[in-house]
């Protein structure tokens, strides 16, 4: 009887021991998860902004070269 009682104790303080450890892990996932998420938003940010630094860009670019032609095309006629 002692025995089982020994070998039940052991059991039952390894079991509190995983149970801390998994909820410990637990824990760091999902504080993993929400670092994720915010550098994701932050990522997303970046992109859109490049792209719409990118369009405005090329649409000064456009505007810059029309000018240009209808600048040298006055001048021709």
């Amino acid at each position: 009887m002692a025995v089982t009682k020994a070998i039940g104790e052991k059991i039952s303080g390894i079991e509190g021991q995983l149970k801390k450890r998994v909820r410990s892990l637990e824990k760091d996932l999902s504080s993993l998860v929400k670092k994720l998420e915010k550098k994701e938003n932050e990522v997303k940010k970046l992109k859109d902004k490049m792209t719409s630094k990118f369009v405005k860009n090329v649409k000064k670019s456009a505007k810059k070269a029309k000018k240009k032609v209808a600048k040298r095309l006055t001048n021709i006629f």
